[in-house]
């Protein structure tokens, strides 16, 4: 029996591409309990396929649309082709990342050669916010290697080594602290920044009661 995984893209002109995504195999004489089901490597080459053809087809339509001159809806030039890696949750992803000449209506620098990548400033960071958020929230319950190794083990993504993950997940901690103290109690996020291996619950609000009452 075979079960053949295909997806549907539809561009917002309208353009419909129909992409393999995998193919999934299993025998009906000698089938054993083994074989029944999707298999958890069967599920994550499937996502991480999947992620890749979702995240490329998605920065190739988001790049030509950028190329249109907001200012006088010409088409800009581009001005070379280049790539570039984005790490999501179903794996490290290589989109194409090309520099667009900026429209001289828009040059009001006065620069004769200017240029911008759409998924750079997209993406800054090389990684998805959700792949981050993640990385947080597991590294503030466990300690960073054991975050790492659960994301490798359920999820298409490339191994994270420890540093990267305490790195991340204090960036994460900061942006939460960063946030206005005048987010209604009930909307209140809370957020668990990790130290040493321990978790501490808390509330931006309730931090700032903190520091002001020693």
């Amino acid at each position: 029996m075979e079960w053949v995984v295909k997806l549907e893209a539809i561009s917002g002109w309208g353009e419909v591409e129909t992409i393999e995504v995998g193919r999934i195999q299993r025998r009906v004489v000698g089938l054993t309990a083994e074989e029944v089901g999707l298999k958890l490597a069967e599920g994550k080459e499937l996502l991480g396929e999947l992620g890749r053809l979702v995240l490329q087809t998605q920065m190739e339509e988001y790049t030509a649309c950028a190329r249109v001159c907001p200012g006088c809806m010409k088409l800009r030039r581009q001005r070379d082709s280049r790539t570039r890696k984005v790490q999501t949750l179903f794996g490290t992803i290589t989109v194409d990342a090309p520099r667009i000449r900026v429209c001289p209506c828009m040059n009001t620098w006065g620069f004769e050669d200017v240029s911008l990548s759409p998924p750079a400033e997209l993406l800054p960071d090389r990684c998805t916010p959700e792949f981050r958020r993640l990385q947080a929230e597991l590294s503030a319950k466990q300690s960073y290697r054991e975050a790492a190794r659960l994301l490798a083990m359920l999820l298409p993504c490339e191994p994270p080594n420890h540093a990267t993950m305490r790195n991340r997940t204090h960036h994460v901690a900061a942006e939460l602290e960063s946030r206005p103290l005048t987010t209604p109690k009930a909307e209140a996020e809370t957020f668990f920044p990790a130290i040493d291996g321990w978790a501490i619950a808390a509330v931006s609000a309730c931090l700032a009661r903190m520091y002001s009452n020693p």
